[in-house]
């Protein structure tokens, strides 16, 4: 955030004021990249140096007052606390300075952006610093440049010239004729702008990312004379209006996401219940097929009928030749049922998402309002969505107040079995067939019900491969009976003390 050597000689200079003659007091670290350092001054005031190193946002600022966390904060370079602080020195030409402490040490100030750290420097002792992994130099004034503005040559003039940040590089592009000076020329011009920025106003831009800077721009929304004050305005700036409005536009980005792929899926479900309702009515096939049974042969693998429901229109049914017309009918029958269930059940949905929708725009209008940092972290906890019920690995049945959980596949199987069941509750499956686990929760010390057992029965015939055939037989014992085959495949047990029960497969 502070890029230049210019406006840093400036805080330095303010600090100075203010630090020279006091004590150091506290230095700990609570977060990764944050140093805070508590001072107490000649007037006995307490003050701090609040600086964030983080590569992205390295923002600095100098509160009077700050409350130190209770957990999760560490005291550093401990040696030096109590110590006076001797003076205040800018490495000259460099973005960085130094506090003189009383034991001959310095705490030195690097402010290069991405790069920033802070070290402990005594000739007695070893370096000290808080990025270890960033390179300090073990005498403060190696940092500095020779440069004397009074008495340039070319060699020094390239140097100075190193010194200026893109903000300045572009107001001389822009406002100057600089670029087209010979040397003579900018040696002329330099002193007379480095006083100038020297003595500039401090301008705070909120446009986009908050910036300072040493020009007057249209887009400032502050201006000040005051290093530390500018410093505050901008981390205020940055912290309450910038992180603010990136993490509200984070937020109803996702919300959004959320609302579109609800919408898609109302979209896509409604056209769904347009194509179930617009193809033929599999109930009336099958009464054309049981008016026919009188016509069609044995192993037809499809008829062509007068259609009952269209005059004077035959239509054309296709049959599965290796069981009865009967049998075809009766799976008709079925698919209709349960496309009329599919249909409800969709409806169901789309009720669902077209509420988490209606939840959805209510919080993104909520979070559009909000313009305080603490209001939108309160509006994140206090209106949540309804968080999403838990989705089983397994259907899920009931009857009369009894759950009957259906696995899924293979390995849904072993979970429902091993891991979801407990060991008295009963469980079946269908018999010498490959098949679904089917668990029925057992409520108390009660036994549970022949219907209930007989209705969990039908399911496990239903999702097996014994679903076609007119009565399945089905197994079923206690939980604690059922144990994992070692070595075998998911979903592979074996069974004792079972019971048969044969019943029609049936959803």
């Amino acid at each position: 955030m502070y890029h230049n050597y210019y406006f840093i000689n400036r805080l330095s200079k303010k600090l100075s004021t203010l630090l020279t003659g006091g004590h150091l007091t506290a230095c700990f670290s609570q977060s990764k990249n944050e140093l805070i350092f508590g001072f107490k001054l000649l007037d006995n005031n307490p003050f701090y140096i609040q600086a964030n190193l983080d590569s992205q946002l390295n923002l600095w600022c100098f509160p009077e007052v700050f409350n130190r966390a209770k957990k999760n904060s560490i005291n550093l370079f401990e040696s030096i606390i109590g110590k006076k602080i001797l003076a205040v020195n800018q490495i000259h030409f460099d973005r960085s300075f130094e506090l003189l402490l009383s034991d001959d040490s310095a705490l030195l100030f690097q402010m290069y952006g991405r790069r920033s750290n802070i070290s402990l420097i005594n000739k007695r002792k070893a370096l000290q610093s808080f990025k270890s992994k960033l390179m300090a130099p073990n005498d403060s004034q190696s940092l500095a440049r020779n440069i004397d503005v009074s008495t340039l040559n070319k060699e020094n003039l390239e140097a100075l010239e190193k010194t200026f940040d893109q903000d300045i590089k572009n107001y001389l592009k822009n406002n100057t004729q600089y670029g087209q000076l010979n040397f003579y020329e900018k040696k002329a011009f330099i002193p007379a702008f480095i006083e100038s920025l020297n003595t500039a106003h401090l301008f705070i831009s909120d446009q986009g990312l908050p910036k300072m800077s040493l020009f007057d721009t249209d887009l400032h929304c502050f201006k000040t004379d005051d290093p530390i004050i500018a410093c505050n305005e901008l981390y205020k700036i940055f912290t309450q209006k910038y992180l603010t409005q990136q993490k509200k536009n984070g937020i109803t980005r996702e919300l959004n996401k959320k609302r579109k792929q609800a919408a898609t899926y109302i979209e896509k479900s409604e056209a769904k219940i347009s194509h179930l309702r617009n193809r033929r009515n599999l109930e009336e096939v099958a009464h054309i097929i049981m008016a026919n049974l009188h016509i069609i042969n044995p192993n037809d693998a499809q008829i062509e009928v007068p259609d009952l429901y269209h005059e004077n229109t035959n239509i054309t049914i296709k049959l599965k030749p290796q069981i009865s017309p009967q049998r075809n009918a009766e799976i008709l029958y079925r698919k209709s049922k349960n496309q009329r269930l599919e249909i409800n059940k969709i409806k169901e949905n789309i009720a669902a998402k077209k509420k988490v929708i209606q939840q959805l725009d209510q919080k993104i209008e909520a979070i559009e309002l909000t313009t305080d940092w603490k209001e939108l972290q309160r509006l994140i906890k206090t209106t949540p969505l309804d968080p999403p019920a838990k989705v089983l690995p397994f259907n899920t049945f009931s009857m009369t107040d009894y759950s009957i959980y259906v696995g899924r596949n293979n390995k849904c199987n072993d979970v429902l079995t091993f891991d979801y069941a407990k060991k008295d509750d009963l469980w079946l499956h269908v018999k010498d067939a490959t098949g679904s686990h089917v668990v029925i929760k057992k409520q108390g010390i009660l036994p549970i019900p022949k219907p209930v057992i007989e209705r969990a029965a039908a399911l496990a015939a239903y999702f097996s491969k014994r679903k076609t055939e007119n009565m399945a037989p089905v197994i079923f014992t206690e939980r604690k009976y059922v144990r994992k085959i070692k070595g075998g495949l998911p979903g592979q047990v074996a069974v004792m003390k079972e019971k048969i029960l044969l019943v029609q497969p049936k959803l």
